[in-house]
């Protein structure tokens, strides 16, 4: 009897292939965006892989390329993988991945981030009239809904001025004009809608230097 159950396990252990899962981020995505990954079976070419989803969409592209779109609440999500023999397809193994939601995005001043600036420089950016915000996750960028600016000198606010939209008001324009060298200039309340989800992100600091 031992010597059947050690052959029987012989055979199975012939067939197990090892399994290569390569994502941008370790064995996390991202809900709601498109994320890239690269998938290999021992011994198989790529166009003999597939991979299956239940709750995500799987795009396939060439050299064991593909990407995962998914919007499951779920914190994992299983991916099956098989591989074509023949006129038969074989499960090969599964694999779970963390799922998150993309983090807040990061907002800008016409591609201008938070800190020390000169007045020359916060001045020609502002000038542009956009608050932007983008993510390092995805190459696209996010609805500002509206905002509010508050200028403070010598630990006194000199002017706030809210704002709907991405744009600059004419009075917030006004208000960028008398911002000079030692202020502190503050983006609160800001809106934003990242993947049809509205968020309040942290607030931006600029310290205006000579």
């Amino acid at each position: 009897m031992k010597i059947v159950l050690f052959l029987l396990f012989a055979v199975n252990m012939s067939f197990t292939q090892e399994v290569a899962l390569e994502l941008s981020r370790e064995n996390v995505i991202i809900r709601g965006i498109t994320n890239p990954i690269n998938l290999a079976v021992e011994n198989t070419k790529c166009e003999n892989v597939v991979i299956t989803c239940e709750d995500a969409k799987i795009t396939k592209y060439d050299n064991c390329n593909y990407s995962i779109l998914t919007n499951t609440p779920s914190r994992e999500l299983q991916i099956n993988i098989f591989k074509k023999k023949t006129n038969d397809t074989i499960f090969v193994d599964k694999k779970l991945l963390r799922v998150r939601k993309l983090p807040d995005p990061i907002p800008t001043i016409s591609g201008l981030n938070e800190g020390e600036v000169s007045e020359e420089t916060f001045k020609i950016h502002f000038s542009q009239g956009r608050i932007n915000s983008y993510s390092e996750y995805v190459c696209i960028s996010f609805d500002v809904i509206e905002y509010t600016i508050i200028i403070v000198r010598d630990n006194n606010s000199i002017g706030i001025s809210k704002n709907i939209g991405d744009r600059a008001s004419e009075e917030t324009k006004q208000l960028i004009n008398l911002v000079k060298a030692g202020d502190k200039v503050y983006i609160v309340d800001l809106v934003c809608d990242v993947l049809n989800e509205i968020r309040e992100l942290d607030e931006v600091k600029f310290e205006i230097t000579e």
